[in-house]
């Protein structure tokens, strides 16, 4: 999971010589030291992997073994971003750290730092997502179950899709505890036991960000206690006192490998 502390402390914020965007950047990287406290872990991955694609560019290290949870979670962050061009990324990481604290644009008295307003002056506004652009992941990022059941119903053979990973929506609502769409995806029959390229199901990712409610509706679903590519099972990985008891309790139900 993410961790409660800065990603920029050694970063130079002088405004010498410096790009608009660049300046706005670093302005909104100062900020977030401000909003750490009042964001979820979802939310802090999401900026951590935004600020490493933007600062270093493609993730570039291997994905720490799995008795590194913290450390394959911001892994996992950053290697998402794919080949996202820096400049996209930083400007993305401008546009939730506002999202995050709109508050940060009003500047009535001139004592805060007009990040927002730099940036926003130096591009025109990019219309949204079309509804028919989305995918079925990003259904299942933004918890979206009735999008979910539309594009599966409209398509079913993309139940089984897979992203590069190897995840399938099961894996990313599992990930993300997006219960109606983890909810909408089992109902329409989508595989519980896949596995992504690492041999890791769905329960995998629920019960190794701690997300008890995910937990409680997989196994209950019918998710097995399989074993990953490192010979661990979800139980293996459990740091979560209460995911441990549901676990130990329904051990024996469920098929061992």
């Amino acid at each position: 999971m993410a961790e409660r502390t800065t990603h920029h402390d050694d970063i130079d914020f002088s405004d010498d010589d410096l790009s608009p965007l660049d300046i706005a950047f670093n302005k909104a990287s100062e900020h977030v030291r401000k909003l750490t406290s009042k964001l979820d872990n979802n939310q802090l991955l999401e900026l951590y992997g935004l600020y490493k694609q933007s600062t270093e560019g493609k993730c570039n290290i291997s994905k720490p073994g799995w008795f590194d949870g913290k450390g394959r979670k911001k892994w996992e962050a950053w290697q998402s971003l794919g080949n996202m061009p820096i400049d996209e990324a930083k400007q993305q990481y401008i546009d939730l750290v506002e999202k995050h604290d709109p508050a940060s644009e009003i500047d009535q008295k001139g004592s805060k730092q007009q990040w927002v307003v730099v940036s926003s002056l130096q591009r025109s506004p990019e219309p949204e997502i079309a509804h028919d652009e989305l995918t079925l992941f990003d259904a299942a990022r933004d918890n979206n179950g009735a999008l979910v059941t539309e594009l599966i119903s409209n398509n079913p053979t993309i139940k089984d899709q897979r992203d590069d990973d190897g995840l399938t929506v099961l894996h990313w609502s599992a990930d993300r505890n997006a219960i109606s769409a983890l909810e909408a995806a089992l109902k329409l029959g989508c595989d519980i036991n896949a596995v992504d390229n690492s041999r890791q199901t769905a329960l995998h990712y629920a019960v190794s960000c701690g997300h008890v409610n995910s937990v409680k509706i997989l196994l209950n679903a019918g998710a097995k206690l399989l074993k990953d590519d490192e010979d661990c099972t979800p139980l293996d990985l459990a740091s979560d006192d209460e995911i441990k008891n549901i676990l130990s309790v329904q051990y024996n139900c469920f098929s061992y490998m």
